[in-house]
């Protein structure tokens, strides 16, 4: 087991070691970092890559995972192989490694309400790329 910690006491993110792999698809990879927890009540966690995932070639299958307050399994790490060469080498390549990291939030809770129409607005409806490049 590798205990979570960060790297400087001012990190945000606290670091997910990959200590077991499984191939659950040709060019997907779960990292099991062998660990549970449990957060404080009121938070939860996002898990997102390493800054140093770039100098590999993997990528966060999931984007950004998050941990919900009641989970108390494993924490696995779904990672996509976009190499040209055997996904599993270089997977168990990255065993014993720091790959991801935790990100501690305050949950924020809200009511759903369902409405008709929405306030308008000066963008309204106007999205991708809209307010330029």
């Amino acid at each position: 087991m590798s205990i979570p910690k960060r790297g400087h006491e001012t990190d945000a993110g606290i670091d997910l070691t990959a200590m077991f792999v499984e191939q659950k698809r040709p060019d997907v990879f779960f990292f099991d970092t062998g660990i549970s927890i449990h957060v404080s009540d009121g938070y939860y966690v996002e898990i997102v890559p390493r800054s140093s995932i770039t100098k590999t070639d993997f990528l966060l299958a999931n984007s950004v995972g998050i941990i919900d307050p009641d989970y108390r399994g494993h924490i696995f790490l779904p990672f996509r192989y976009v190499g040209s060469g055997n996904g599993i080498q270089a997977a168990e390549r990255l065993l014993q490694q720091r790959i991801a990291q935790m990100l501690i939030r305050k949950l924020e809770s809200c009511q759903i309400e369902v409405v008709d129409a929405l306030e308008n607005t000066v963008r309204g409806s106007s999205g991708f790329g809209s307010t330029g490049s």
